[in-house]
Formats: C-alpha cells, structure tokens, sequence
C-alpha cells in the first residue's frame, strides 16, 4: 500500500511542477456535459488490481462543478467443510454482504493542465449483514445473525481530493477527509441446537456516532465517456 501511495504522491508532485504548455487544459479536463467513471486501484501501478466493489459516477454540470454517486457492494460466501465423508462431517458457511450509496457533489479549481483539484460533499447510506452457520451430520448446529458489523448507518462526508490526467481522458485520483456517520446495530440472533434441544437468544444492537478522518477508497482509476 505504501508503494501504491509513494506513486500517485509522486505523479501529483509531478503535476505541478509541469507547466505543461504545449496542452491547453480543455485536452484533459472535463467539461460541462462529461460523464466520468472509476474503481478502485491496488497493487501498485505495474500489478494493478481493480476493485469493483466499490465503483464511482460524476457528470458535470459546469466545467468546474459536478454531481457526483458512488456505489459500493459486497456480497460473500464462504464455505469449509471439516470431517468430510464421515459420521461427523461440519459444514460451515459465513455471510456477509453490504451495499453503500453516496451521492453528493463538487467544486474543481484551476489545478494546472492535468491536475484538477476538488472539494466537496456526500451523503451517505449504509446497509450491511452477515451471519454464520455451523451445522453437523447428526443434526446438531449453531446459527448466528446480526450483531458485529451488521446493522444500518447515515451520515455525511466532507472531502478534498485530485484528479491527475496520464493521459488524455484517463485519470488517476485520492480523495480524503472527515466522515461523520450515524448508525444502529443489528440485533445479535443465536439459536443453537443441541440433539433434541434447541435454545435461542437475542442482544439488541446498539447505536453508534462516529466521526473519522480517512482516505476515501484509496487511489483509483478513472476515464471520462
């Protein structure tokens, strides 16, 4: 991760001191109209993963201000089986699954001919669960819900960030700053079953507030339509 930092702090730094004047910036730049998307990027520039998971939108009302939606979706399965072909075999399956909006907008300043620096602001809206289940060949189990990481949130995050242009319409990009977010926890549901006997019980989730400061899906890659 540092490795993936040092590059696009570099390519920034670059960005600036290029005066670039063989290009005017409307060569790179959006314009008003522009559509652009992006994902994730990992791995360093020569070992680069894409995340999916997490995709954003902008359209461009102005040459300096755009509307902006991100997506994020996760949706996993994992799955162990222990004593296979036995008397005794245990299958265990975990779940966890989340879905995030954002939609928000903002302001792009001069920047130089492929930099374009922006400030802005999302709403936010969470939702995410998971679950985990331990089952036995002779019928015994234990199922687990809720509780954890489960649970709903609302809130808004205040940014800042670059978009550095490699090439005509291909960008890199980091954004960071302050998230302030509400949520309420799932209920923790465990129902476990031993031979004939079977047993249940519940903890209420909680509420949370909490306000961080952090980079905002890492560096990423994007092109405009």
């Amino acid at each position: 991760m540092k490795k993936v930092l040092y590059s696009i702090v570099a390519i920034l730094t670059f960005g600036f001191i290029n005066a670039q004047t063989t290009q005017s910036s409307s060569d790179y730049k959006p314009s008003k109209g522009t559509v652009t998307t992006e994902v994730g990027l990992s791995g360093g520039l020569n070992n680069a993963n894409f995340n999916l998971n997490n995709l954003k939108f902008r359209y461009f009302l102005k040459d300096n201000i755009g509307l902006r939606m991100g997506l994020g979706l996760q949706n996993e399965t994992d799955e162990s089986i222990n004593n296979a072909n036995t008397s005794n075999t245990i299958t265990t399956t975990e779940k966890n699954s989340r879905f995030q909006i954002n939609l928000g907008v903002e302001k792009h300043f001069a920047g130089s001919n492929r930099l374009s620096t922006f400030a802005g602001a999302d709403l936010v809206l969470s939702f995410a669960n998971q679950s985990n289940e331990v089952i036995q060949q002779n019928g015994n189990f234990i199922k687990n819900s809720g509780g954890g990481n489960a649970g709903n949130a609302f809130g808004i995050q205040l940014l800042t960030g670059a978009d550095y242009y490699i090439a005509k319409k291909v960008y890199l990009g980091v954004e960071a700053g302050l998230s302030i977010l509400s949520g309420s926890g799932k209920d923790a549901v465990s129902e476990v079953r031993v031979g004939n006997v079977t047993t249940s019980s519940t903890a209420t989730g909680g509420s949370t507030f909490d306000i961080n400061t952090q980079v905002f899906g890492g560096v990423r890659i994007g092109y405009q339509f």
